[in-house]
């Protein structure tokens, strides 16, 4: 199969567990180290920790699980700030990643007591379009793609980037952000995009503005009926901004999935390991699980991962059951070496 990119989605609030698991991708061969981001006692700062990272890393990409665009929040002319110069201190080694959120059932009591509001769906999906053209304009993107390689023009791309070399003055006046003339030097490398989306409309939102579109916790089968309706918004809202690779059908974003992983080197440990799961996450959860993670002993995991890649995917997000659990993450790798 086509050799695609492992990433690795880790939480926590022990810095030299998350920075020993960091390192140990490095080594096994992982793509992206991503750390997840929220206000609440189980994690750091998300973009503390990440940066932290820089100096002791060389190549693995670095980035948040997922960044929230919401005023409340972040400022936005901060957090493209932050993006930038992260990408100049890492030499290139940021992928940004966002998407609408949870549902609010399950997130109201996440920002809440922060006295963070977190809208309605509807809402934070339009909160969600204005912020990232906004953004895609504060770090430097475009809105035009160079047809011979399929990326946006206007992007520094050299190492050598000099004192003054920056963007254009960025206006806008919208429901929810605002910037009267700001300018930002432009990143030493474009900084990818990455939104998370399933909905129509963050298919639209993904199809338009992302460099890698990102799906989740889904079977094979659910991804291909996903990545045909992903298709189709495409074809229908166009990319006019993205700097998307092209492939033999033209400019099109990478496609990415995250998945929760359960593997093992035996029958009997992946039973044993199956109980566990059961038991922290509940039956319902369980079986969910089941039907639409990589869950296996090491051919089975092969195989799995196989059928994605043969569907499309190029980039893996992986939630171990233990985000720490270095045995499992040395063994996914073999298993698909």
């Amino acid at each position: 199969m086509n050799k695609p990119r492992y990433c690795l989605e880790c939480w926590g609030g022990e810095y030299h567990r998350i920075r020993d698991t960091c390192l140990l991708a490095e080594k096994l061969g992982y793509y992206g180290f991503f750390y997840g981001e929220s206000l609440t006692n189980l994690d750091f700062d998300c973009w503390t920790v990440i940066s932290s990272l820089i100096s002791l890393t060389k190549i693995i990409k670095l980035g948040p699980v997922i960044t929230y665009i919401n005023p409340e929040y972040r400022s936005l002319a901060l957090l493209a700030k932050q993006s930038i110069t992260f990408q100049d201190i890492s030499a290139g080694r940021l992928e940004f990643r966002t998407g609408a959120g949870a549902a609010s059932k399950y997130s109201i009591s996440w920002w809440n007591p922060y006295g963070i509001n977190y809208p309605n769906a509807g809402v934070r999906l339009t909160m969600l379009e204005e912020g990232i053209s906004l953004f895609r304009k504060l770090i430097g993107k475009t809105d035009s793609i160079d047809k011979s390689n399929g990326s946006s023009s206007g992007f520094a791309r050299s190492n050598d980037k000099k004192n003054g070399d920056y963007g254009n003055p960025v206006y806008h006046d919208g429901e929810y952000f605002k910037t009267n003339g700001a300018i930002m030097t432009k990143p030493i490398l474009d900084i990818p995009i990455t939104i998370a989306a399933k909905s129509k409309r963050m298919l639209q939102i993904a199809a338009k503005y992302s460099d890698i579109w990102e799906s989740s916790y889904m079977s094979p089968t659910q991804f291909s009926s996903m990545n045909l309706k992903f298709h189709k918004v495409f074809q229908t809202t166009g990319n006019t901004v993205s700097s998307v690779f092209k492939n033999a059908s033209g400019p099109h974003p990478k496609k990415s999935i995250e998945l929760e992983v359960l593997i093992a080197e035996s029958e009997k440990e992946l039973q044993k390991k199956k109980a566990v799961l059961e038991k922290e996450r509940g039956t319902e959860a369980y079986n969910q699980i089941l039907g639409r993670g990589l869950i296996g002993i090491c051919d089975e995991i092969h195989s799995l991962v196989s059928k994605y890649v043969d569907l499309g995917v190029e980039q893996f997000l992986l939630a171990f059951q233990d985000p720490f659990d270095v045995e499992s993450i040395e063994l996914f790798m073999k298993s698909v070496k």
